[in-house]
């Protein structure tokens, strides 16, 4: 299996609408292998810890000590938001792919039950949030670990190159144009193996290249919402 690239530079978007093939692809079925190093362990708190919502905001000021786009994994992973207590008010975050491609997700808040993104970041540039009065919020990373193009099977997974059962495929959407709810355009996959910093993993995938009627797609996949 040949191993897909994940050495792009900040600053540039590589985002390749309609795009077809790769040289670190194989033939038909196009297929790879995604390496994601040693993602650490889903972490709640990592991007904001008790970020105050009692008035309407946004930052830019993150927790340096606990994030890093290194601790994103190559291809980015889903952000999680909890609050305090009661509210349903709005938090938006707004950020990059690994591709350095703009995007953002909206989060609608239930109390102190996580809401579980379906987009992965690679980088976070700003959140931005609606007022609930003496409340205040967690912005993380979860589970799901972002894929450099769009996945429709996992094969196989591996830990520390030991053979270990497939993970859990969240299936790309192709929905055209997204929005800041729609799932991510490429999929997300949740390993078997409980990321924790130190195990490297890595899976055996096939990608699919589909374009849509209008010619959006790809396995860039659709463009991301940045409205």
């Amino acid at each position: 299996m040949q191993r897909v690239r994940d050495n792009f530079i900040e600053g540039f978007n590589y985002y390749v609408p309609a795009m077809q093939g790769g040289g670190d692809l194989g033939g038909q079925p196009l297929h790879g292998r995604i390496s994601f190093g040693a993602p650490p362990v889903a972490d709640v708190d990592s991007l904001l810890a008790a970020q105050s919502i009692a008035t309407a905001g946004e930052t830019t000021t993150f927790l340096t000590t606990t994030h890093t786009p290194a601790k994103m994994s190559p291809f980015g992973r889903n952000m999680t938001v909890v609050a305090s207590g009661a509210a349903t008010s709005n938090v938006t975050i707004i950020g990059r792919d690994y591709l350095g491609q703009p995007m953002r997700e909206s989060f609608t808040l239930n109390g102190t039950t996580p809401v579980v993104g379906g987009k992965a970041f690679k980088y976070i540039d700003k959140v931005t949030f609606g007022a609930t009065g003496a409340t205040t919020i967690n912005v993380g990373y979860g589970a799901r670990l972002g894929v450099p193009y769009r996945v429709v099977a996992v094969e196989r997974e591996y830990t520390d190159n030991v053979l270990a059962a497939a993970g859990t495929l969240v299936a790309p959407v192709m929905t055209d144009p997204q929005t800041a709810t729609t799932g991510d355009p490429r999929g997300l996959y949740t390993p078997t193996t409980t990321p924790d910093g130190a195990k490297v993993l890595e899976i055996d995938v096939n990608f699919n290249n589909f374009v849509n009627a209008a010619g959006n797609g790809g396995l860039h996949g659709i463009k991301h919402f940045n409205v």
